[in-house]
């Protein structure tokens, strides 16, 4: 089942924190490995290495300085480089004098883009050791954070700070905060499918990399392919050739989901559960395994609000103190985003959702809000309890195909060159916001609506590349068959 000539192969060379790492739990049999996760792996232990250097922080910007550095860098400081106090600019701190660059890791579902990402994480903030080498956490301050959560975050600092100062540029305070917070940051599923995220991301993330943060992401897409097919996409390509330049761009070209194989691995830890995917969903024993899922939290049954991000809240009809009981349309037939299923994912340990249809082209805006679901549950090992009247693995049907725009026109017709200043985007917005949808003022018409999964009444290769979107589906298909493993949400898969 596991590789053992490539593991073989790789005990013989000399290994770093995350090579290491990985082949000690192929070793105890909790993973796969592959040629392409040993090259990553080296690559991470490359970074590693680099970041865990004598004075590998001398060229971070001190903390007093990065609101004053990220003001210059934007653009909007009437300071010159010589107006600043202090060792930072004295020894012209930037961005070239950076001695690692980060990495931005892409290819197919499950390969081990994000296993390898966090267990790089794991060595930078805890350390690893060997029975003779002892690898210790780097000096940076880290985060990691699945990307919906850390666009929704970033949307609730951009509200606060424009609750304050209303005519002010929040990007780069916010910037200068998150930096303050972290020197090293990793994301895991960065994607890019509305016109608020692309020009806050363009913005933001250049100016992190300006001050010295080094980011390792992973993604679906190249850097060529980040909202492929979205609106005004001229202005977000520069951040594309931004990517190129100073991250380390990685694919991962296997093809094989190695989450797929949790099922089967579920068999050998000996642990006997209910089932997780029920069909048909009509079935008396549907029915009942349900139940008995929900019997398993404690606590009286009872409806409740559940708190979301930026003052908003949730109905939950029917709970206990650990398992939320949810129709699909309740969850994904309405104007709910990735704030709502955060908030959702981190209050139980297990939510049951019931009565989950064949999800077809027509159906995309539930579809992609499913999708978002599933994302969130993942992220924070949220047991999911489902039932549909399909198998699972025809759940998605007919995303490969292209669909074709109502007006012949894939930019739509909004053709102020200035739509990249964030001032353009009215109210919150953001597929990753607590808000449904994002509202742009427009030259002509005053402002139109694009909607979280798309404008109303606009296509879907409008909001981004069909490509984009098919792969979000497989996504969810792949974290779905993991997430039926026995083990799931216990102690991890």
């Amino acid at each position: 089942m596991f590789h053992r000539s490539v593991v073989a192969a790789a005990s013989r060379t000399i290994s770093g924190p995350v090579t290491l790492a990985l082949n000690h739990h192929v070793k105890s049999g909790r993973f796969n490995l592959d040629q392409n996760q040993l090259s990553l792996s080296a690559a991470l232990d490359s970074l590693y290495t680099n970041l865990s250097l004598p004075n590998s922080d001398r060229f971070l910007l001190p903390d007093d300085q990065l609101h004053n550095a990220a003001s210059y860098y934007a653009g909007s400081s009437s300071l010159s480089i010589d107006n600043f106090a202090g060792i930072a600019f004295a020894k012209a701190y930037s961005y070239v004098n950076i001695p690692s660059k980060g990495i931005y890791i892409h290819g197919s579902v499950g390969v081990g883009k994000s296993m390898l990402m966090d267990l790089f994480y794991q060595t930078c903030t805890s350390g690893f050791n060997t029975d003779t080498i002892q690898y210790h956490p780097i000096k940076r301050k880290c985060m990691r954070v699945h990307f919906h959560e850390f666009m929704l975050d970033v949307h609730q600092r951009i509200h606060a700070y424009k609750k304050r100062h209303s005519r002010a540029d929040p990007i780069p305070p916010v910037a200068a905060e998150l930096a303050k917070e972290a020197r090293l940051l990793c994301f895991d599923e960065m994607q890019v499918t509305d016109i608020a995220d692309a020009m806050i991301i363009k913005r933001l993330i250049t100016l992190l990399l300006d001050l010295g943060v080094i980011v390792v992401t992973t993604s679906n897409q190249p850097p060529s392919g980040l909202y492929e097919g979205g609106i005004n996409r001229s202005v977000f390509l520069p951040f594309i050739d931004t990517l190129r330049e100073r991250m380390v761009v990685i694919e991962m070209d296997g093809v094989h989901d190695y989450r797929r194989d949790a099922l089967t691995l579920g068999s050998e830890f000996g642990t006997e559960q209910l089932s997780t995917y029920l069909c048909p969903a009509d079935h008396q024993v549907t029915h009942i395994t349900m139940l008995q899922w929900f019997s398993n939290g404690s606590g009286d049954v009872r409806s409740e609000t559940i708190p979301v991000a930026m003052g908003r809240s949730i109905l939950v009809q029917k709970s206990n103190d650990s398992c939320g009981w949810f129709s699909f349309n309740e969850l994904c037939n309405g104007p709910l985003g990735a704030a709502d299923y955060i908030a959702i994912a981190n209050r139980f340990s297990i939510v049951i959702v019931e009565n989950v249809p064949q999800l077809r082209g027509e159906t995309y805006n539930e579809a992609r809000r499913f999708v978002v679901l599933i994302d969130a549950l993942y992220e924070a090992k949220t047991r999911l309890i489902m039932s549909s009247d399909v198998p699972r693995e025809d759940l998605f049907v007919g995303f490969d195909a292209t669909v074709s725009t109502n007006d012949g026109d894939e930019e739509i017709a909004i053709e102020d060159t200035n739509l990249e200043r964030e001032s353009y985007v009215v109210g919150e917005g953001g597929s990753s916001s607590s808000s449904s949808t994002t509202l742009i003022r427009t030259t002509n018409d005053g402002t139109m609506e694009w909607s979280a999964t798309g404008r109303i009444g606009v296509s879907l290769a409008q909001l981004s590349a069909v490509k984009e979107v098919s792969f979000s589906f497989k996504r969810a298909e792949s974290r779905l068959a993991e997430m039926a493993a026995a083990k799931w949400g216990c102690d991890g898969v």
